[in-house]
């Protein structure tokens, strides 16, 4: 039997972690447009706003709405670190 990849993702802003878990696929929003991080997606690294979409399921969703942020993604682990100033 083959597993299928998940992805490990971290959400937090200075203070705490906003959401912790091993989601389906994660949404956001760069300069470029919508983006979706699905398993095994290449490294990458990008500024985002406006939200982030958490989704568990292909039907349940979670979105967390940000100012600002950046995501790091490394093989199947997404880190990102919302509402910092600069």
């Amino acid at each position: 039997m083959t597993s299928t990849p998940n992805l490990t993702v971290v959400i937090r802003n200075k203070d705490k972690v906003l959401y912790s878990g091993n989601p389906y696929a994660v949404t956001s929003i760069n300069d470029k447009g919508i983006f979706d991080i699905l398993p095994e997606h290449e490294n990458f690294i990008s500024l985002i706003k406006e939200k982030v979409t958490i989704h568990q399921t292909l039907k349940d969703k979670q979105e967390i709405q940000i100012e600002n942020g950046i995501v790091r993604v490394i093989q199947d682990k997404v880190y990102i670190y919302v509402n910092f100033r600069a």
